[in-house]
């Protein structure tokens, strides 16, 4: 008798906790965010002097998943790295492994953090990239790919692009404006911050047409730019970076309630 009684109690005590975390989750609408620091290892991205993108990208990623873990209980945050490491023999192989990863964690929202770099050192601002095609890439592939490598989808083989425009097309019933929603947010964000915002683009990323979610890949800044590279070295700037991201995050997620309440 004590020992079933001792059973009822234990399964009501993991009931409540469980209906408790749940409850937690759906409060901020998401239960799971996956945090991508893009490039490193071996793959290191942009550079000027002995400054690399992969290690800004992952200082802002563990400091915008910090803020989430302390500000938003209840939502679990997956890092595709949180150390200096490529997850790929090669690029193409290394972007297919952090939608893996993004896609087993059942991520509910997927953030990519890239920092950009022009042939100008007067390109400046940020921008938020989210999965589609623009009229200029589709009368300027070879070039758009030439200059892009593999972060872009080949669209050379008739074949291939005919799958990726249709996954396009499916995107409007989808994710669509679901990473839409989370792009505004960000750049909204950044304006707030007083950054210069270079606005909301489609390009053909592999990394979010492999992830099964609504996703993004935000440039933070161009390193070629001297007043925007010591703006991203700096502890207070990548603070005002992940905050800002973070601010984002819990906007989309006020907007994710407002869809399942209308």
């Amino acid at each position: 008798m004590r020992t079933r009684l001792f059973l009822l109690f234990a399964f009501a005590a993991v009931t409540v906790l469980t209906n408790a975390a749940s409850a937690g989750n759906i409060a901020h609408g998401v239960e799971v965010v996956v945090i991508d620091a893009g490039h490193g290892g071996k793959f290191p991205g942009a550079h000027y002097g002995n400054v690399y993108e992969k290690d800004l990208t992952l200082k802002v990623a563990l400091k915008l998943g910090k803020l989430i873990e302390e500000g938003m209980p209840g939502v679990k945050v997956v890092y595709t790295r949180k150390t200096d490491k490529a997850l790929g023999t090669d690029l193409a192989t290394d972007l297919q492994a952090r939608a893996d990863i993004a896609n087993k964690a059942g991520g509910d929202l997927f953030v990519s953090i890239h920092v950009n770099a022009a042939k100008s050192s007067a390109a400046r601002g940020v921008e938020t990239l989210i999965m589609g095609e623009s009229p200029k890439e589709r009368y300027n592939e070879n070039a758009l790919f030439e200059n892009n490598r593999e972060d872009l989808i080949d669209m050379s083989d008739e074949r291939t692009a005919a799958i990726v425009r249709a996954y396009i097309q499916n995107l409007q019933f989808t994710y669509g404006e679901y990473s839409m929603a989370l792009a505004r947010c960000i750049q909204n964000n950044y304006l707030k911050a007083g950054r210069h915002s270079r606005g909301i683009k489609p390009q053909l990323l592999r990394v979010l047409y492999a992830t099964d979610m609504p996703g993004v890949l935000t440039e933070i800044g161009f390193m070629s730019n001297q007043q925007e590279l010591a703006y991203m070295k700096s502890d207070r700037g990548q603070n005002e970076i992940a905050r800002s991201l973070y601010q984002a995050i819990r906007n989309y997620s006020a907007y994710v309630l407002g869809t399942r309440m209308a």
